[in-house]
Parts: C-alpha cells; structure tokens; sequence
C-alpha cells in the first residue's frame, strides 16, 4: 500500500509524539527513583539491609547527623563503606554523608586525630564520636552514643588532691573531661565532706588517686555505694593516701603490689625514665578492643587480685615480662631482684570487675568496677601519648555499659556457597566436560557436511 505525503507526516508526527513522550517518561521515573527510591534485599537472612535494631535507632533522630568518611581513593573497602552509609542515608535524611580523602584534608585530619585510612567522624549538636572498625553494630552504638545526652554523669569525687576534671594543671584531668564532654557525658565534682551522700543519678563515680586520706565517713559511704551495685573507677598510683581505702580494696577483693613499675623497654624507645610502662600487646577485652599503639603509663604499681566467686575478674594491662616492680630507691641504678618483695612481670596495671546486682525493684544488672595502677596516664601531660586517650575513653564506656548498646548479630549467608553431592557433581561434569563438547561437535559437523552438499 502506497502512503502519500500527508500519511506519512502523520506517522512522523506519530512516532516523535511517543518518542517524547517515551523519553519523559524515562525521566519521570528516574526523578521518582532518586526522590522515592525503593530497594529490594533478595538474599537469604536479609545480610544486605539493616537490622530492625538499627532501624528503630534512625527513626529517632530528629536533627541531623553529620558523618565523614577519611577514606583514600585507593582503600579497598571504600565501595563497602560507602554502600553501608548509603543504607543509613536511604532510611535517615537527617544523616549527611561526605567522604574526603585524607591525603588533601591534612588540616582536618590533624584536627580530629584521624589515624587511620577509613576513620569515620559523626558529628551531632557539638558532640563527635570516631570509629577504625566500621560495622553496622559499631555505626549505630555510635549514634546512639551520640543521642543520649546528659544521661550518663561522671562523678569526680575531690576534697583530698584527686585529680581535678576541671583543672588545667599538667596532673590534672580537664582535657580528658572535654573529650568526655563531647561523647555526651555530664561531668561533675563531688565533695562528700559537703554533701553527704553519693547521688541515685550517679553513672561512674571515680576515685582518682588522693593525697589526703579519706575520713572514715566518706569510706562508708563509698562502700555503701559499692555495697548497692554502683560502678566505680579507682585511678591508683604510688603516691595515693591508701590510709582508709584497705578497707575499699577488701570490698573489692583487690589490693596493689608494692614499688613502681620498672619497664626496660623505655630505654629502647628512647625515653629517659624507665619508670614509665609501655604497653603495645593488649588482652582481649571489651575496652582493649581494636587497639593498634602504644599506650604509656608513668610511674605505676601492679594490682593484685585475692580472689572473690561474687567478682569476675579480668586483666586488660599488663606491662612487658621484662618489667618488675622496684620497691628501691630510683636515683641510681636499678636491678631485678635487689630486694625481696620485687616480683618480675608481667604485672597487672588495669583490672575489670563484674557482677550481678539488684536494684530496688528487684530486677538483676550487671555492677562494673575497674582499677587502674595509674593515674597520670590521662593527666593533662600524657593524655595525648598513643591509645591513652582512647583507653580512658573505652574505659568510661565499659562501665556505663555503652559497650553493648546495641548487640547485632552477624546474618549468616547460606547462598553463598554451593553444597553438591558426588552424584551431583559427577552428572556436572560429564554434562559440561563430555556432553556439551560432543553436542557441539557433532552440530558443527552436520552444518559443515550440508554445507558442502550444496
């Protein structure tokens, strides 16, 4: 059938009609794709989304989420990290994602101490939390973290030399407190001579080696609240007033060994002082965990452990089986042995105590403790030698249990492997390795042979 011209411009016509309209509705479903986007997880287990714990967790934030991904271009996992943001970003919009290469951001990195390549910093109302290990369960404990607010207070007790977390003395804490500050914890100072009782508010009292010795009623008062389940930090070291605290160690099972820790090490890192504890091999620990440096601990004192069945006890530091403690005088040369009650290591500078309590009500949690040989390590001078800031934060962590704020399960993936039986693989084989080969030379022959036949 022959078209004349009119016929064929109304197909023209036609045709460019559904071509726009085609190409705008590709446009609007890619404009619906970004606005509305919509993902389906077909694997077994759903590994590929996020946990329901995770989930409830974003629907809570209500003000926006800075985070920033230090990751060079070069870093194998960037392609993994950055598609676990986007499911964060996909569920949350209050969550703004950047990634920076670390190499072009010197001034930033230098500002925020990121030491690895593929820190992550979240950023939330003036408080900041990193992460080296970047997981779902890890991700969202860190903003969760960051959520809770004023909810957990630190207690300094004070009256008696402890360290200040206000000061800004060399010994004393006030750098430690701002980097606590940030992560969301209140910080307070507690005089007991003043007030006379612990408040009920009270997340992690801490005890930070005092000079003067504490008066019986105040020793009372801190095994009452030992007594009732509260979690408590000891920052001990050879120069506190141990007149009165006998009576807190018995509480806790715990005593010191006399002398300062002696570490030969130093020497080989150049320090001057081989009173100084180095630390690079740590036990396995929640509040060890992920830790990659050194960690320097000035003039310390070995803990001992008497044994309790109510107290589970772990050692998170220990010094090097080189060390000893030194009970002699330390202004001239020192030996291993010189005196009898030096003991060789490794000795004991941070110990965690666990049990399980009841409140009021009658409900059981778990009461956490933790002792350190140490007091200067998170002072003022020394916070920022290796992982000491990072353990002081761990620590602090631990016993307002922050350690398992949210507990995800890794997702098993059961289609990722393929389970035959002999018979199964056997048929297999003979299919692609015999059958197939034969089945294809046989055709290419028939094709040649008629080919040939014309």
């Amino acid at each position: 059938m022959k078209l004349n011209s009119r016929a064929r411009l109304q197909l023209r016509i036609q045709s460019g009609v559904f071509l726009l309209l085609f190409v705008g509705l590709l446009a609007l479903l890619a404009w619906l794709s970004q606005r509305y986007p919509v993902t389906i997880d077909m694997s077994t287990n759903q590994r590929n989304s996020l946990s329901q714990e995770t989930v409830r967790l974003l629907e809570q934030i209500d003000t926006p989420i800075d985070v920033t991904l230090f990751v060079s271009p070069v870093n194998e996992r960037k392609p993994t990290l950055e598609k676990l943001f986007n499911r964060y970003r996909q569920l949350q919009s209050n969550i703004r994602v950047q990634t920076l290469n670390p190499e072009l951001h010197p001034d930033l990195v230098r500002a925020h101490d990121i030491r690895y390549d593929g820190e992550v910093l979240l950023e939330y109302l003036g408080r900041n939390e990193k992460i080296s290990q970047i997981n779902e369960a890890n991700l969202s404990n860190a903003i969760q973290r960051l959520l809770r607010q004023g909810e957990r207070w630190l207690v300094f007790l004070q009256g008696h030399g402890e360290r200040n977390p206000y000061a800004e003395a060399n010994h004393d804490y006030s750098l430690f407190a701002t980097q606590l500050a940030g992560k969301g914890y209140t910080i307070e100072t507690l005089n007991l001579a003043q007030i006379s009782s612990i408040p009920d508010n009270t997340d992690v009292l801490v005890l930070a080696s005092p000079r003067v010795a504490l008066l019986p009623g105040e020793i009372r008062l801190l095994q009452e609240y030992i007594d009732a389940g509260g979690n408590f930090l000891w920052f001990a070291d050879p120069e506190q007033n141990m007149d009165g605290l006998e009576l807190l160690g018995e509480s806790l099972a715990s005593g010191f060994v006399p002398g300062i820790i002696i570490d030969p090490n130093s020497r080989l890192m150049g320090l001057d002082r081989i009173d100084f504890a180095l630390i690079g091999d740590y036990p396995r620990h929640p509040i060890t965990r992920n830790l990659s440096s050194l960690s320097i601990f000035p003039q310390a004192q070995g803990i001992e452990f008497y044994g309790d069945e109510n107290w589970q006890r772990q050692n998170f530091l220990q010094s090097d089986e080189r060390s000893w403690n030194e009970t002699g005088e330390l202004d001239s040369e020192v030996f291993m042995g010189d005196n009898d009650d030096e003991n060789s290591g490794p000795l004991t500078i941070g110990m965690s105590l666990a049990r399980n309590a009841q409140d009021d009500a009658g409900q059981t949690f778990e009461q956490r403790v933790i002792i350190v040989g140490d007091a200067d390590f998170l002072a003022n001078s020394y916070l920022g030698n290796g992982s000491n800031l990072e353990i002081g934060i761990n620590l602090v962590n631990w016993l307002s249990h922050d350690d398992s704020l949210i507990s995800i399960s890794p997702r098993p993936a059961p289609d990722t492997r393929l389970e035959l039986s002999p018979p199964e693989q056997l048929a297999i084989a003979i299919f692609f390795l015999l059958a197939l080969p034969l089945g294809l030379l046989v055709s290419g022959l028939r094709i040649w042979l008629k080919r040939r036949k014309r």
